[in-house]
């Protein structure tokens, strides 16, 4: 099996800079359009479909924080139950890293296909957007707004990485590491799933 690139977060960032076709200004503010527009879709519906819940503005704020930590911890729990899907035993963990602060992370150890790598990083995004959509419906709107944006912004890293996997054929192998991903031309070794599904 060979070796063809480390990616690190850091690694990702700038080939986004140096190789995007839109400036990566243009980009954030875009996103942040599109996640605001969104947010601001899902308040007009939350308002259609239900009350505020009847506790103080205060109690509301402060419940904030804490709704963002769950976030950020059912964030990483979906990449670990795909990772345990396709067969691997998830590791948790967290480090400073300059510019972003402290980072909670899933990692594995093993190797992934392409796809299985892609399913991976877009997990947390997919569900958690779903998951506060459908609340919405369930009279829950007004707890799951900020939750929606956090995790939209906070999943800029696997957008990231879902941009630069593109690149590679399916049959390539993904190791996962704690600061990024390397990425195998093929061949076999210790693996925890060469599955595509």
């Amino acid at each position: 099996m060979t070796a063809i690139q480390s990616w690190t977060i850091y690694d990702l960032v700038d080939d986004w800079i140096h190789h995007s076709s839109i400036k990566p200004g243009n980009q954030i503010l875009l996103f942040l359009l599109f996640v605001i527009t969104t947010a601001g879709l899902m308040v007009w519906l939350t308002m259609q479909l239900s009350s505020f819940p009847p506790i103080s503005i205060g109690v509301y704020v402060i419940m904030q924080p804490i709704l963002l930590l769950v976030t950020i911890v059912f964030h990483e729990l979906c990449h670990a139950y795909l990772i345990l899907y396709y067969g691997g035993r998830p590791q948790f963990g967290w480090k400073w890293m300059k510019g972003l602060g402290p980072v909670l992370f899933a990692t594995t150890k093993g190797y992934y296909t392409v796809q299985a790598y892609r399913r991976i990083a877009a997990a947390p995004l997919v569900t958690i957007s779903i998951f506060c959509f459908v609340g919405i419906f369930f009279g829950i709107g007004w707890w799951l707004i900020l939750p929606f944006v956090f995790n939209a912004i906070g999943a800029g890293g696997d957008l990231l990485s879902l941009r630069v996997l593109k690149r590679y054929p399916t049959k390539y192998l993904i190791e996962d590491t704690q600061d990024g991903f390397t990425v195998y031309s093929s061949g076999s070794g210790n693996n925890v799933s060469f599955s595509s599904n």
